[in-house]
């Protein structure tokens, strides 16, 4: 009595339509459990991508020197930020590229029409590279612009709008602050919001030396920001930075920092790791619900060889051998486990593309996500399917036929 493969599954197939209800409760457990792994890889990938956009926001070989003059908790005299430390840093460092200095404070910016409350920094042209911040239109100003004190703007999308709305701001004069006209030379490209709700968009660029003489700048720059030749030299860099930075500010073996140095690089690298313990915490947890959905698939399976007990013993009389009947469960093991993960596989989809679309992240499943998934789902049922067909196979035919 020997079967093809398409018989097989053919009364496999015809099985599982006689008993929708069954068929459906069956695949409901491994569709649950496989569209939630799929969901959860999805999630934790979202979210581990947006994180580390955030960071990218303010470049990826960038170390940051802040001074500890506004800290309740320092104890010392600190020092401000200064040019002499710019210098130093530019002289010294050997693996820094560029040293950018910042300084950031929000002023009242006035068009002909309009006033809006931003950010404006002084600092110098290296900025936009630093932070990686192409243009939109227009430029950024130079180093004659900044040894001239040069009464020139380099602003962002959102102060455009709104001092500007549509137009092009490019050649029209803003006023910051009661007394500082400056002629707009450039629009930076749109970076968005940061997870803390901050716009990076609210920005007004201008030379650092036309900020000190216009707008003053009595406790020194707020930041530098260091640039390093390669990613790879980021940790050698902030090394290198300290005794630079300590022989600057004329410190003593015995005194402490009067600055912090850190990178935003090295957050990135904890919120990496964390994102990775809880992604796959999370993947650990949908794994469960796929052994409950597989667990459902055995039991489901021990029922329907109670119930078929009579036509088993009917196909061993009549010629089927115990493996025939063992291939004949296994394949509608199969049938059931690989329908209930490809409708896992659509529910995992569309459930990640619903939460990507409502966080604005990334939610793209790869078709090898997809398929492993889908693959494991299916093993799952199969090998949960194997004891109720292996007790099929072994049942004695005689008492198979005597089952009411």
């Amino acid at each position: 009595m020997r079967q093809t493969r398409s018989e097989i599954l053919g009364r496999a197939l015809r099985t599982a339509v006689r008993n929708p209800g069954r068929t459906l409760l069956t695949m409901l457990g491994l569709a649950i459990g496989v569209g939630a792994f799929l969901a959860m890889v999805s999630f934790g990938t979202g979210a581990r991508a947006s994180v580390m956009e955030q960071f990218e926001l303010l470049g990826t070989r960038v170390v940051y020197i802040w001074t500890n003059m506004n800290r309740r908790d320092f104890g010392g005299s600190a020092r401000p930020l200064t040019d002499f430390d710019v210098e130093a840093l530019k002289r010294e460092a050997m693996t820094v590229e560029r040293v950018v200095p910042r300084i950031t404070e929000v002023q009242n910016v006035r068009s002909a029409q309009t006033t809006f409350p931003t950010k404006v920094t002084g600092t110098m042209p290296g900025f936009v590279d630093i932070r990686e911040w192409p243009l939109l239109v227009g430029g950024m100003f130079d180093d004659t612009d900044v040894q001239q004190r040069a009464k020139v703007a380099v602003i962002g999308t959102t102060v455009a709008q709104a001092l500007f709305g549509r137009r092009d701001p490019v050649g029209e004069t803003i006023t910051i602050g009661s007394n500082l006209p400056c002629r707009i030379i450039g629009v930076l490209t749109s970076k968005g919001q940061q997870t803390t709700g901050e716009d990076m968009d609210e920005i007004v660029l201008i030379p650092a030396t036309t900020y000190e003489a216009f707008l003053g700048m009595p406790i020194g720059y707020h930041e530098l920001m260091l640039q390093v030749r390669n990613i790879r030299l980021l940790e050698t860099g902030m090394v290198e930075a300290v005794p630079i930075m300590r022989r600057s500010h004329r410190l003593s073996e015995n005194d402490p920092d009067d600055f912090r140095i850190a990178s935003p690089a090295q957050a990135a690298q904890v919120a990496r790791f964390v994102s990775t313990i809880l992604t796959g915490l999370l993947m650990g947890i949908a794994a469960v619900s796929l052994l409950v959905g597989g667990i459902g698939v055995m039991n489901i399976q021990l029922v329907s060889v109670a119930e078929r007990t009579k036509e088993i013993g009917i196909r061993s009389a009549i010629g089927a051998s115990p493996r025939q009947i063992l291939v004949q469960f296994l394949a509608e093991a199969v049938v059931l486990s690989f329908t209930g993960s490809m409708v896992g596989v659509a529910l995992g989809w569309v459930a990640s593309s619903l939460v990507a679309r409502a966080m604005a992240w990334s939610g793209n499943l790869s078709v090898l996500t997809i398929a492993g998934a889908a693959a494991f789902g299916t093993s799952v049922g199969v090998a949960f399917g194997y004891l109720p067909a292996r007790r099929a196979a072994q049942l004695e035919p005689i008492e198979a036929l005597r089952h009411e």
